[in-house]
């Protein structure tokens, strides 16, 4: 949609602007719901969590301090839908 509306003229797109405020909510489900979802694939970490996070990599032995980042994070996934699945099983 973004690509489509730059090309518009600035008076097609102050129309198409006005067209969209004017639709009931009603009308935008259909819409949104053909959107894509979008995940970032970006973290912000304050830059004193970066110089901690760079130190426990490198203490480790792991050349970059995403790569165990991401790592720690895949496992308390696994290990959350684990304790989920445990608790689902045991009601």
């Amino acid at each position: 949609m973004k690509k489509k509306f730059s090309k518009l003229t600035k008076s097609a797109q102050a129309k198409a602007e006005a067209d969209y405020h004017r639709m009931n909510p009603e009308e935008l489900d259909p819409v949104i719901s053909r959107a894509k979802s979008h995940s970032p694939d970006a973290i912000r970490l304050s830059p004193g969590l970066v110089r901690k996070l760079k130190t426990v990599a490198q203490s480790e032995g792991e050349p970059e301090y995403r790569t165990m980042v991401q790592r720690w994070v895949e496992e308390r996934v696994r290990q959350t839908a684990k304790g989920l699945l445990n608790s689902i099983q045991t009601r």
